[in-house]
């Protein structure tokens, strides 16, 4: 009982208005599934309207939220909820992280959407069992530098064959390493410096050829000349694309293909 005399669910009712708590358990999970996918603190917002969304909402929703960490008080803060909530790392499938100070991949073992620094993923691949078996799309940040020990790595080539979508933020190139160990690929996105002349596109027709289930290949590039898309026609290969870059944060272009 409440302190106006009514029972819970009248009071869930009065909250939620007069038709809400006659849906199926099915559609308003539906509903909230939605509302979290768009942005985390629509997750936040539901779990504060009352005692009945929290209990549905808290775990059955994490999985479609996308959790962006942008500082590093984000970044502990997150790490001390996942270590009072047992249940909610298993549950993380979208993370956009800018470091991990917190050996949060370790916890999050289950993501399939990730983007972070290159380095955060050494430990992961380095590790004696890889454990992120379910990582499909991946956007590395940060200098190349990580790369040489990442494909050295133990389970550097298991993480690579698995990848359906690739993105490379800051000037990173995919020398030193088989197309073969990414046959699963189907898109591909890096960082690219217009001055290569009439050759611009040398590496990226060498891809093309070599990653045969590739569908997308976009050259992102800021403020590209007319010289560069008059190349990209000659080329003639629909999946080579130029992607102007500036428009959008990353954080937006990655919640844009996150899945």
């Amino acid at each position: 009982m409440n302190v106006n005399g009514h029972d819970e669910t009248i009071s869930t009712t009065t909250l939620l208005g007069p038709y809400f708590s006659r849906l199926p358990i099915e559609l308003v999970l539906e509903i909230a599934f939605t509302t979290c996918s768009s942005l985390q603190s629509n997750y936040a917002t539901l779990l504060l309207l009352c005692r009945r969304f929290f209990e549905l909402c808290r775990l059955s929703c994490l999985p479609f939220v996308p959790v962006v960490l942008e500082t590093v008080t984000q970044i502990g803060q997150f790490a001390e909820y996942l270590d009072r909530n047992q249940y909610a790392a298993p549950c993380i499938r979208q993370l956009w992280m800018v470091k991990d100070y917190h050996d949060i991949l370790f916890k999050c073992t289950n993501l399939v959407s990730l983007a972070c620094d290159g380095h955060d993923l050494v430990p992961i691949v380095s590790a004696d069992t890889f454990r992120h078996t379910a990582l499909t799309n991946l956007t590395i940040m940060g200098l190349w530098d990580f790369w040489a020990p990442f494909v050295r790595a133990r389970h550097g080539r298991t993480l690579c064959g698995q990848l359906h979508k690739l993105w490379l933020l800051d000037h990173l190139f995919l020398r030193g390493i088989e197309t073969e160990w990414l046959d699963e690929l189907r898109e591909l996105y890096y960082w690219s410096i217009e001055g290569r002349g009439k050759d611009q596109f040398r590496d990226e027709v060498g891809l093309l050829k070599g990653l045969k289930r590739l569908e997308r290949f976009g050259v992102i590039m800021h403020c590209p000349s007319s010289s560069v898309f008059r190349q990209l026609e000659e080329i003639g290969d629909r999946r080579l694309e130029v992607v102007e870059w500036g428009k959008r944060s990353e954080v937006v272009e990655w919640m844009g293909q996150r899945v």
